[in-house]
């Protein structure tokens, strides 16, 4: 049956009974011309009335905010993620969460109109010396977080109707970025990365075991994909049961729901050891994810590096390993940007200087 809110924009809000799927209620309503559904989280009909209430008098309260012609940053974020970011992939949605939340630290109580060109210095250092967060954050982590601030500002300028436009396209202020940190230079080495490997095969090093079942935890899944595909850690948290191949032996790290960016998520092939451990999982899969819950891989990974003696290791030193050695092995530059998905360009500027020919070449104008 057709959608009767399709096309009209103006239909008010109604209570619907979901008999499909889980049998929950949920409001049906419009926004920026599209039907929109809203669980309620409930299969009482007393209790979905009392919750549609509420829902209708939060809608009004975001009607009204809307209105105001120079918002708070706090109040851009929360419309942000509810409107637009809910509607990525899990995996993203907790990237975005977790950068905002510094961000909300400064910038939250200030308008739109408030902030001034400096205030994106100021964060930068109070961010670099760790006044703000728990950690001291990296040129490139400050430069995510600034890059968000930006987007979703632009988002409430040029992406949300006129009618609920928050924000004056003469407000949006300029966000200067950091430059990015230079490249890490951290290595994993053959001893270190036969330890990671270990761990993720067996649960445990030394015979100190780390899960409470016999399942496969989700951060050992990290650990062989990380090492073995040198993909990206969003993408390997993205990454669905429906997008590898095992006939083929194939990941394609790109969902069917996206379009490459700039960043790309290419098809690679899988080793034997992979194919191997990934059959092993997928026996155990809960759902449509290869990881199944939202998995906070960096402090897993802290864990894991502290059970292991093992430091200054994180999440990307696993994709920056791959490429050194591919390159000191002597592949060639235009193999190493399409495993990993970075262009020429990026790969010559941080791995060249690795390869044998170039340092041959190097050693010969010497001469």
């Amino acid at each position: 049956m057709a959608d009767k809110t399709k096309g009209n924009r103006s239909l008010p809000p109604r209570l619907c009974n979901k008999t499909e799927d889980n049998g929950y209620y949920y409001v049906l309503f419009s926004q920026n011309g599209r039907s929109r559904k809203q669980s309620l989280r409930t299969k009482d009909r007393q209790e979905a009335e009392v919750r549609f209430l509420g829902w209708l008098e939060q809608r009004q309260k975001d009607i009204i905010s809307m209105t105001t012609s120079d918002p708070t940053i706090e109040s851009c974020i929360e419309f942000w993620l509810e409107q637009q970011v809910i509607r990525l992939t899990p995996g993203i949605q907790t990237r975005y969460k977790s950068l905002v939340k510094n961000l909300l630290a400064y910038f939250g109580q200030k308008t739109v109109g408030e902030i001034q060109r400096q205030d994106s210095q100021k964060y930068f250092l109070l961010r670099q010396n760790g006044s703000i967060g728990k950690t001291k954050a990296t040129n490139s982590t400050i430069q995510l977080e600034l890059g968000v601030l930006r987007t979703l500002l632009n988002f409430m300028v040029r992406k949300v109707e006129p009618r609920q436009r928050r924000i004056d396209a003469k407000l949006l202020p300029y966000i200067e970025l950091p430059e990015p940190s230079l490249p890490r230079d951290r290595v994993i080495t053959k001893e270190e990365e036969e330890k990671y490997l270990d761990f993720a095969m067996n649960g445990n090093y030394n015979g100190v075991g780390v899960r409470p079942s016999n399942r496969v935890h989700r951060m050992q899944i990290f650990l062989v994909l990380a090492i073995e595909t040198a993909a990206r850690k969003s993408a390997i948290l993205n990454l669905k049961w429906s997008m590898i191949d095992f006939t083929k032996g194939l990941i394609n790290f790109l969902p069917d729901t996206e379009h490459q960016s700039h960043k790309r998520r290419p098809t690679i092939p899988m080793s034997d050891l992979l194919i191997n451990f990934m059959k092993k999982v997928y026996e155990e899969k809960v759902n449509d994810y290869v990881l199944t819950k939202t998995t906070d891989v960096k402090s897993g990974l802290d864990r894991i590096n502290k059970l292991l003696g093992i430091k200054g290791v994180i999440p990307h030193t696993f994709r920056h390993t791959w490429a050194t050695r591919a390159a000191e092995d002597g592949v060639s530059m235009k193999v190493i940007a399409d495993f990993m998905g970075d262009t020429e360009k990026t790969v010559r500027e941080n791995y060249l200087h690795l390869s044998p020919d170039y340092l041959r070449s190097a050693i010969n104008r010497q001469k």
